[in-house]
């Protein structure tokens, strides 16, 4: 018996689930179209949806006409009864965002962050979350969840931070910590996995199954959709795509390999060989001061320092996407960062690489490598992951 209960009641969330994700995803939609889509007998779909309307999830439309002309009532979502609160931790500064269920932003700070350690990092996160809600209580209606993002290695199946590149971390809690200070569920995960998972609700890969997400900043990382969902592996090293090795007798990386992608291209690796370029008597008119968004915008002037650097970067960029194309056969290829300012220059190098060094079945390329939209949108990372949640991952359930 507690068999037969246990099926009933996982069969019960996944057809509420189901049609609450299939109203969200369309904007609009009758009833016999829900049903028809989500393969629920009639009198299911009614009993679900009147479920929603009660808990205020969901509202009817003024009506529009059926197939068979009569008047069918659409349903739509609500979209201010459900606000998501989403925060990404940078190296240096912590982004929060106040987010409808549509992703439109409601309020947004940003603050300086520079921890050394787990419980420094922690008590600030909490600390800005509640100075962030008092700060905006006007706009604060119905919180459903928080997502967090981080660099690093994260657990995101445990809410458990195993390793950040600039803080201190041992196996740490996360996601339970803000839980129990917040007084509301947290979800956390990578930032680039996060990002990954955004493009593909709202980006550039919506609708598309497979698709990879390449991030160019610090350092250089990976985000896969595979079949429509997020690949987030059996351990925790996933995408690491800045560990390839490029060059057996480069440079050493921090991971202790010589010669990873890492060590050849990213903003801080281009910066550097650009000022010692410059140093050695190279002409340009680049100062030696330059950032990457300033080698991108005198790349696109004309300046030759500036276009060689971005050119040699794509090219080892380009080998390393390749081979994961090979791997993966992804639809479409994602890259983000400061060096998509430049993309005219780049685009051209990235695309000869996969022509030349991926296995291509006609003579187009079957992938296509695009730019992010969203990139700077820090706080689509952590609102996906609680919509996904409300979506797909129960949440729902608990909000009813």
């Amino acid at each position: 018996m507690s068999i037969v209960i246990a099926n009933l009641d996982f069969v019960k969330e996944r057809n509420i689930s189901a049609v609450y994700r299939v109203i969200v995803e369309s904007g609009s939609i009758s009833r016999i179209q829900i049903a028809r889509q989500c393969r629920l007998a009639a009198g299911s779909v009614t009993r679900i949806t009147r479920q929603l309307i009660q808990a205020g999830l969901i509202q009817e439309q003024e009506q529009q006409f059926s197939e068979r002309g009569r008047r069918a009532t659409s349903l739509a979502p609500s979209l201010g009864k459900v606000q998501i609160l989403a925060a990404r931790a940078g190296r240096t500064e912590l982004h929060i965002g106040l987010c409808d269920l549509s992703g439109n932003l409601l309020a947004r700070s940003s603050i300086p962050l520079k921890p050394v350690n787990q419980v420094e990092f922690t008590e600030l996160l909490i600390s800005s979350l509640r100075e962030f809600i008092d700060t905006h209580q006007q706009h604060i209606r119905c919180l459903v969840g928080i997502g967090v993002c981080t660099p690093g290695l994260v657990d995101s199946s445990k809410g458990i931070i195993t390793f950040m590149p600039h803080i201190s971390i041992s196996n740490l809690p996360l996601a339970e910590k803000v839980t129990e200070a917040m007084g509301l569920p947290c979800y956390i995960n990578n930032f680039i996995s996060s990002m990954a998972l955004a493009e593909h609700h709202f980006g550039v890969t919506q609708g598309v199954k497979n698709s990879l997400y390449v991030s160019v900043h610090n350092g250089v990382g990976a985000g896969m959709i595979l079949d429509g969902k997020l690949y987030e592996g059996s351990n925790l090293a996933v995408g690491e795509m800045g560990h390839i090795q490029i060059d057996p007798l480069g440079q050493r990386c921090y991971c202790g390999n010589f010669g990873c992608l890492e060590t050849m291209v990213s903003n801080s690796v281009i910066e550097s060989r650009c000022h010692k370029l410059l140093q050695s008597g190279v002409p340009s008119l680049l100062s030696e001061q330059a950032n990457i968004s300033d080698i991108c915008k005198m790349a696109k002037a004309g300046d030759k320092l500036a276009h060689d650097l971005l050119k040699e970067a794509a090219s080892n960029l380009g080998r390393a996407i390749a081979m994961s194309v090979n791997l993966l056969r992804p639809d479409r290829v994602v890259l983000a960062g400061e060096i998509c300012e430049a993309f005219s220059i780049i685009h051209p190098v990235l695309t000869h690489c996969l022509k030349s060094q991926t296995v291509c079945v006609n003579d187009e390329l079957d992938t296509k490598i695009v730019c992010s939209e969203i990139y700077q949108s820090p706080w689509y990372g952590g609102f996906t992951l609680v919509r996904r949640a409300l979506l797909e991952q129960g949440l729902l359930l608990k909000l009813l």
